[in-house]
């Protein structure tokens, strides 16, 4: 959005600014937003209707404790959200903030934007940006100003200087993965290089399903984890897929090169602006095309657009341009079969390599963990660090794990290990659900009604509850479960029940890893 409006309005300046660094302290949110003018929002929704990690600080004071009834008079505004309908509350950080910039005086310049990932967000944004270009070329755009475009499906293309060197006369080092991208940070943009050292089938010879054991080498990289964080792991490109590209491009796969956004004068290229980049440089054309280069996805409209600007064939170029255009939606599917394959990405704060999915500090405090299948995984290292710390002579609190497969015989999933866990006291109890041994299906939350009255004993004693797994059914029924819990043990009715769980979560003892 930022790269188009740049090449749109040549006296504008666009800032792209993550919340968590819009402002050091609460306080400084109003006293910076009261100095705004226009501003573009856009917030994702994850879990049940919660802010990502790094707008939860913005949220929270947002949303509590602000009764000023106008004090946003001056500013206009536009809000898009990301999320995905098969979730109970469909965008609604972005429903929430959207009526909230309104009823504190904000000016709307569009409807909110509602991005579905069940379907094509893609899409979806490309038809709220579409409204909002006109709103902002009223504000922006000056009647002299000949820039930008004024024609729909066009975007701005970033341009870079390329250096080609030659490794006979330059002394130089390819930025690879294992040095975290020559940063001293390890985060989702500097990576390390890992080989795997274990894999291994963890479902009985039985299954018809898979699950894979994997372990990482990540001796030497100063890669570093505390228990409950997620791993991002991020595969090369096949060699022979690489090997075609550098056909194509007619260059050997050892040429050496950097890549620069600013000209040779240190000054901004076209479409730059302050992008930085898209790779770390300098380095081979392999390394570029194996790590870096994205040669199966679909082409985003953006790419099209940009292959159309420079398409030396017209019939070739108006055939790209009407494929990135909302009337060229379809045209690409007319003869072809389709699937559909959901990837789910994880990334934590930049600033920092922790989640918010982990275990409280003091060991004595009892913890429920409610994982099954893979969603077992982050239990594991918690109970993995509670042994050690068993061993070690510290006092544990009481832990229930609640564990579900469909057979014992086909898919429980590190029994050896979970049956240590008991015999070595880190946890205290562990209750399984075989979903396919009886005659009716038993899942997880059917347990804990039968553990109805520990599990309240534990809640109300101030424990912790933690569910990783599935989102739209699991998590969802041991929400609902934990609802009736509350109710039924506490004595409370439906609106007190409601507000006891939602503090369990405000206070951050009833924590989701759900996807």
């Amino acid at each position: 959005m930022a790269e188009e409006a740049r090449a749109r309005y040549e006296k504008a300046v666009f800032k792209v600014v993550d919340l968590d660094d819009y402002a050091a302290e609460d306080e400084e949110y109003e006293e910076k937003l009261r100095k705004e003018t226009i501003v573009l929002l856009f917030l994702a929704t994850y879990g049940d209707g919660e802010p990502t990690d790094n707008a939860a600080r913005f949220y929270k004071w947002f949303t509590e404790g602000k009764e000023k009834e106008v004090w946003l008079k001056d500013l206009k505004y536009a809000v898009f959200g990301l999320g995905n309908r098969q979730y109970e509350h469909f965008n609604k950080v972005a429903k929430v903030v959207d009526e909230l910039l309104e009823e504190q005086g904000g000016k709307r310049l569009v409807p909110v934007g509602l991005g579905d990932d069940d379907q094509c967000i893609e899409d979806d944004f490309t038809a709220w940006k579409e409204q909002v270009w006109p709103e902002l070329d009223q504000l922006l755009r000056d009647e002299d100003d000949t820039t930008g475009a004024s024609t729909p499906y066009t975007a701005a293309i970033p341009e870079y200087r390329i250096v080609f060197i030659d490794k006979s006369e330059v002394s130089f080092q390819d930025k690879s993965w294992s040095l975290a991208n020559g940063s001293g940070v390890i985060d989702i943009h500097h990576p390390v290089r890992s080989n795997v050292a274990v894999r291994k089938e963890l479902h009985k010879p039985a299954s018809d399903r898979s699950c894979i054991h994997l372990e990482f080498d990540i001796s030497g990289t100063g890669l570093v984890y505390e228990t409950g964080d997620h791993v991002g792991v991020y595969s090369e490109n096949s060699i022979e897929t690489v090997e075609q590209a550098e056909k194509l491009l007619d260059l050997s796969p050892d040429t050496f090169f950097s890549v620069h956004a600013d000209a040779e004068d240190g000054s901004p290229r076209k479409g730059g602006g302050s992008l930085a980049p898209p790779f770390p440089s300098p380095c081979t054309l392999r390394t570029a095309l194996l790590r870096y280069a994205d040669l199966l996805n679909s082409p985003k409209k953006a790419a099209l657009v940009a292959l159309a600007a420079h398409a030396s064939d017209l019939a070739e170029a108006e055939r790209l341009r009407f494929l990135a255009s909302p009337a060229g939606k379809d045209g690409s599917f007319q003869n072809s079969c389709n699937v559909c394959i959901s990837l789910w990405t994880y990334t934590n704060r930049k600033d920092s390599p922790r989640s918010l999915f982990d275990m409280d500090e003091d060991p004595t405090t009892p913890i429920i963990m409610i994982g099954p299948g893979t969603g077992l995984a982050p239990f594991r290292g918690f109970l993995q660090e509670r042994l050690a710390l068993k061993q070690s002579g510290v006092e544990l609190g009481n832990s229930i794990l609640f564990f579900g497969c469909r057979n014992r015989n086909m898919d429980y999933i590190y029994e050896e290990e979970l049956q240590n866990f008991i015999q070595e006291g880190s946890l205290s109890e562990l209750i399984v659900a075989f979903s396919r041994e009886g005659p009716a299906k038993e899942y997880v939350q059917h347990k804990m009604t039968e553990k109805a009255t520990e599990i309240w004993n534990i809640v109300s004693e101030g424990g912790y509850i933690y569910v990783c797994g599935d989102a739209k059914g699991m998590a969802r029924d041991v929400h609902r479960a934990l609802h009736t819990i509350v109710q039924e043990q506490g004595s409370l009715d439906s609106s007190k029940t409601e507000s006891y769980v939602k503090s369990l979560q405000m206070d951050g003892r009833y924590l989701r890893d759900v996807w």
